[in-house]
């Protein structure tokens, strides 16, 4: 029986044409016993990655502050300088600044340009000319980008009244934010604080800066003793409402109790001692400009 089978298929034979194109089907169906490589996603995905490293590390670059101006009239502001010299931060901390910030639109622009158009803003301008102060405080950095600031900030207020310049430490910056003053106001705060130690942030919130500069031009220069004579003379003090009057009281205790164990003729002299000598005195008539903390 299989003998018969085997001779029945052997007859059966197949010509050439048949066989090329069975080859061909069977390639074709099989893919020639071949394994499709896949498609490599590696290239794609790191070239994406990069692109996202680009866009999102340029954008820190660019928008990170690396230097802040606080300018403080009433108004207070301050600016936020990228590495590029460029405003990138705009921000305001009282309602006049706030409303001066909105009447604005200095982003992007350089800093000198951004303080050229604050200062000769309209509601600024007519500050400055009913005798109001601007302090442009300058918050010091790593590098020379805040030196070289300063120096422009000097040139950009030379031509206008009762404008001054100042560093201060950007240690100070948090402290600042935290209180919700302006860099700028809170040196000024800090500098009050030595003369007037019971001064609160509160009430400085509330204050021009020429409020502030009066109230530390009626502070004694040297230390305490002037302000005791003037105390015990009756005279009023720039603390006074803040504990002031208990100071007063006190002060005028040991300034009597001095006077009744030295000489009178000592006594007298004190009497006689010029009250202006001490004084700090901030306020100019045109611009100036003071450096320090």
């Amino acid at each position: 029986m299989n003998d018969r089978i085997k001779e029945a298929f052997g007859q059966v034979q197949a010509g050439e044409e048949l066989k090329d194109r069975t080859r061909k089907f069977l390639a074709q169906k099989t893919r020639g016993y071949k394994k499709q490589r896949g498609i490599c996603y590696q290239p794609v995905l790191s070239a994406a990655l990069s692109l996202l490293l680009l866009v999102f590390g340029g954008h820190w670059f660019y928008f990170t502050p690396t230097a802040k101006i606080s300018i403080d009239v009433n108004p207070s502001l301050e600016l936020g300088i990228n590495r590029f010299d460029r405003v990138v931060v705009v921000e305001a901390y009282n309602e006049d600044g706030r409303e001066l910030a909105a009447s604005l639109d200095i982003r992007f622009m350089g800093y000198q340009e951004a303080v050229s158009r604050i200062l000769e803003n309209d509601k600024v301008a007519a500050l400055l000319s009913q005798d109001e102060v601007v302090a442009i405080t300058v918050m010091e950095s790593k590098g020379s980008q805040s030196v070289r600031i300063l120096s422009d900030m000097e040139s950009c207020v030379a031509g206008h009244q009762n404008a001054y310049c100042y560093t201060a430490d950007s240690r100070e910056v948090a402290p600042a934010h935290a209180h919700g003053m302006s860099c700028g106001k809170y040196r000024a705060f800090l500098e009050l604080q030595k003369l007037c130690p019971n001064i609160t942030p509160e009430e400085i919130q509330g204050m021009t800066m020429r409020e502030i500069r009066d109230r530390m031009d009626g502070m004694p220069g040297e230390a305490g003793g002037q302000h005791h004579r003037e105390a015990a003379a009756g005279e009023s003090s720039p603390c006074a409402g803040n504990g002031g009057e208990e100071e007063k009281q006190q002060a005028t205790g040991n300034v009597a109790g001095k006077e009744e164990s030295l000489p009178d003729e000592n006594a007298k002299e004190r009497g006689q001692a010029d009250p202006s000598k001490g004084h700090h005195r901030y306020r100019h008539h045109g611009t100036g400009s003071r450096h320090g903390r």
